[in-house]
């Protein structure tokens, strides 16, 4: 029986699993009741934020536009 269950295999899930199991977890089950990313996760357009209140998110917002455009296409 696992130990952990990760329940939504979205883009949150699946980085809640990974990171776990980065971190010497052994016993990880990453539930989905559809397929993987097939919720929320499917429908995110994929922009960033640019409003908010806080100098810290501003530089977060700021930080991950920069790093989309070195993405490239």
């Amino acid at each position: 029986m696992a130990r952990i269950v990760v329940a939504g295999a979205g883009a949150i899930g699946a980085s809640i699993a990974y990171y776990l199991a980065l971190r010497g977890a052994k016993d990880v089950v990453l539930a989905e009741r559809g397929e993987i990313a097939s919720g929320a996760t499917a429908r995110a357009m994929g922009g960033v934020r640019q409003q908010f209140s806080t100098a810290p998110e501003v530089r977060l917002a700021r930080e991950s536009i920069r790093f989309f455009e070195e993405l490239g296409p």
